[in-house]
């Protein structure tokens, strides 16, 4: 129970810490003309994925049924992420550091999510191809519209 506990306020701190550097470092454009380019949107990559991984963290904590699920939505996102960024199909937007520490988080996440570590549920087939699906909606968004 205690490492469950650890793992997830680890999680959350980093999650925390990277939703305060994207807000510190993201210039909010007011113009309306931006509101309709993809490169807009790719800003904000950095924070959806810091908000799933606080909510993962989150349900892990509370060692909710779907926390594998969650775990897996957030490795996947992350490591299809930098797939398609080093394959070329989207442009990196992020930066470096960044992508380091998610990897490092999305490493352990799935090894949990699969492993079913701490009991929460197992990741069924189904949650797999809906993790892997909404990973690589997230990913490519922005070069899809």
């Amino acid at each position: 129970m205690m490492n469950r506990k650890i793992t997830s306020v680890l999680f959350s701190i980093v999650a925390l810490s990277l939703i305060v550097y994207f807000l510190k470092t993201t210039e909010l454009s007011v113009e309306f003309s931006m509101y309709f380019k993809p490169e807009y949107y790719l800003k904000f990559s950095l924070l959806i994925i810091s908000v799933m991984l606080l909510n993962a963290a989150f349900l892990l904590f509370k060692n909710a049924r779907g926390a594998n699920l969650s775990l897996a939505i957030f490795g996947y996102t992350i490591l299809e992420e930098i797939m398609f960024d080093l394959i070329g199909v989207t442009a990196v937007n992020m930066p470096l550091p960044a992508y380091i520490v998610l990897f490092v988080c999305a490493v352990p996440s799935l090894w949990i999510a699969h492993s079913n570590r701490f009991k929460t549920e197992k990741l069924s087939t189904k949650g797999l191809i809906i993790s892997l699906v909404i990973g690589a909606l997230e990913s490519l968004f922005p070069i899809l519209f």
